[in-house]
């Protein structure tokens, strides 16, 4: 019995062993795996998205106009056409750009300058190019467009198209086609409204005749 008490004594020391070494074993695992986890990088703020077209600040196509005096020409678009100047940058020499706002348009200013070949309409003596601008009421944009100092190129009319139109000149001599849209015309519509436009009327007619009778056969 004494044999077997020993064995038994011994069997248990070892159990009490292997328990042992698997408790430490299952420690150390831990200890392992809580030393191999990455340690977390401080997360760095992302640079914003720069967008190409520039959306927030201009639309797809923005004019760029010379003129003699920025200030001067930037009060009479205020004046004239109600727009609103979002900014003009001084320079000891003057101002050398300036932005204005007209609803969903940037207009831009530039001064004159012989030097970089940059000539205003007036200087060139014309100008290939019209701006239209659509405008509630027409007719009170025209005066006071001429109030301003703008002279007049067409006085206000309803055209074929379908939109009551003026043009004029402004102090730089770049032209401008103010707009308001009075209808939506068809094709045959427009057609029909062309050659009343293009038909000479009455009173020249009879000048027309008048002149030619004077001049005999």
């Amino acid at each position: 019995m004494a044999k077997a008490a020993k064995k038994k004594a011994r069997t248990g020391k070892k159990a009490v062993r292997v328990v042992a070494k698997s408790k430490a074993a299952t420690i150390s695992a831990k200890s392992a795996k809580k030393a191999a986890k990455p340690t977390r990088k401080v997360a760095r703020k992302k640079a914003p998205k720069i967008d190409p077209l520039n959306r927030n600040q201009y639309s797809s196509m923005t004019p760029m106009l010379t003129v003699r005096d920025v200030r001067r020409a930037a009060d009479f678009y205020t004046s004239a056409f109600g727009f609103k100047i979002r900014g003009i940058m001084d320079s000891p020499q003057g101002p050398v750009h300036a932005e204005l706002r007209l609803r969903d348009t940037t207009l831009m200013l530039s001064p004159e300058s012989r030097a970089q070949q940059s000539l205003s309409a007036n200087t060139i003596g014309n100008t290939p190019a019209t701006l239209y601008i659509l405008v509630e009421d027409v007719d009170d944009v025209f005066h006071r467009a001429l109030a301003a100092g703008a002279k007049v190129l067409m006085p206000v009319g309803d055209m074929f198209w379908g939109d009551r139109v003026a043009t004029i000149a402004d102090l730089d001599g770049n032209k401008w086609m103010i707009a308001t849209h009075k209808a939506t015309p068809t094709e045959a519509e427009m057609r029909e409204a062309m050659a009343r436009m293009s038909a000479p009327s009455e009173e020249t007619a009879a000048v027309t005749a008048g002149a030619e009778s004077e001049r005999g056969p």
